[in-house]
């Protein structure tokens, strides 16, 4: 690896409070690290990627030449600069360390509003950006006059303050339709979900501000993004197909550790 990568992380720790804080903060071995800053060692791709994350930079920048990284660096704290002239720039993406396991695909599940006896499922993405971590929100419902599905797309971002996540994303078909998740990191028996209540502006009928519990379920990675998207839809309360998990909150019998209020 070049003089050039430990010339760039030389630069980038001394913006930083130290050298220890940002091993700490990256979770990197201290000793191992100082082999990295003294050149007599290569980061593995994994930590490679870890450091490059935590600067906000990509590999390629810690990689390449130390005139490259300047420029890399400075359109970055440019950026930053804007994005503080924001009053909600430090709200998202709040705590990032702690967003950052949170990232992935999820189901969401929530009741109908045209229909309180059934749930829709819709799918949402979550991923990091310069930073700032991002909500993509898919609905695909079936539209029986016209034979096809009804597609909806929602964008957000996504904050974590005092333990629990915040979301806020927008329809802009819709007149720019707000809507906003309040999510609880659940307990250690059940890992794969987020509980917590949602409101919104629904389309149907006559554009009224709803609110309904909510479950995101996280996906397994290996499961093709296509049938998430099939999964897409409304469902009765009685389907085999609903998760009994999200049937038991979403219907009020899960005890109060989850609840937000």
């Amino acid at each position: 690896m070049s003089d050039d990568f430990r010339e760039n992380l030389r630069f980038l720790c001394a913006e930083k409070a130290s050298a220890a804080q940002v091993c700490r903060d990256i979770g990197i071995n201290q000793q191992q690290f100082s082999k990295y800053l003294s050149g007599r060692s290569r980061p593995s791709a994994n930590n490679l990627r870890r450091m490059a994350r935590y600067f906000g930079l990509e590999d390629k920048d810690l990689l390449g030449s130390h005139t490259q990284l300047l420029l890399s660096y400075r359109a970055k704290t440019a950026t930053l600069r804007e994005r503080r002239q924001d009053p909600l720039a430090t709200v998202f993406p709040g705590d990032l360390a702690r967003l950052r396991p949170f990232l992935g695909g999820y189901q969401v599940y929530f009741q109908a509003p045209v229909d309180p006896s059934g749930y829709v499922v819709n799918c949402v993405f979550l991923d990091e950006r310069n930073g700032v971590v991002y909500s993509r929100l898919i609905e695909a419902l079936a539209d029986t006059a016209l034979k096809r599905r009804r597609w909806t797309r929602c964008d957000g971002k996504v904050s974590y303050q005092n333990g629990r996540l915040f979301v806020v994303d927008s329809e802009r078909k819709n007149e720019n339709a707000l809507s906003m998740h309040i999510l609880t990191p659940p307990p250690r028996q059940k890992r794969q979900y987020l509980f917590g209540s949602m409101c919104f502006l629904a389309s149907m009928p006559r554009r009224m501000p709803y609110a309904s519990k909510v479950v995101w379920r996280k996906f397994e990675t290996y499961r093709p993004v296509r049938d998430l998207f099939k999964s897409c839809g409304i469902y009765s309360a009685e389907s085999l197909r609903l998760d009994p998990v999200v049937r038991k909150y979403l219907s009020g019998q899960m005890g109060e550790e989850t609840s937000l209020l």
